[in-house]
């Protein structure tokens, strides 16, 4: 018959229990300014472009994106790693930053001549294809 085992010979509870214990209970401040920000500057931008649908939609778009984005990058950290929980994560922040990517470089290709637009476009691309490699195929080393 197996022993049982040996009660801790220390004992003090490990210090950094407490902290990790309560650490998803503390507010965030750093991040609440962030969306706080965010959010009045969403609001300036609209009350900026007025009656323009089009740029309405824009902001709109970009701010939801950001939300979504700050979910995920959370969602993402406070994951197990190598779970499907963490890839799905991995794929979300990767999807969100090339949709907003694509968003700006559209934005502003509109306004640069064709031959700037064009290697805006190619940067876009490098910065896309360059976060694909590092999310997917780097992997978690």
């Amino acid at each position: 018959m197996a022993n049982p085992p040996k009660p801790s010979s220390n004992p003090r509870p490990d210090p950094a229990a407490p902290a990790m214990a309560t650490r998803g209970r503390r507010v965030p401040w750093a991040a609440v300014a962030i969306l706080v920000s965010l959010t009045l500057n969403f609001a300036l931008c609209v009350r900026r472009v007025g009656d323009d649908r089009g740029a309405v939609a824009f902001i709109g778009f970009s701010h939801l994106n950001l939300l979504l984005l700050f979910g995920a990058l959370r969602f993402l950290e406070a994951s197990s790693h190598g779970s499907p929980a963490r890839g799905r994560a991995r794929l979300a922040v990767w999807l969100l930053t090339t949709t907003l990517t694509a968003a700006f470089t559209w934005k502003i290709g509109a306004l640069l001549p064709l031959p700037f637009a064009a290697a805006a476009w190619i940067m876009a691309a490098a910065t896309v294809l360059g976060g694909f490699y590092a999310m997917f195929i780097a992997g978690e080393k």
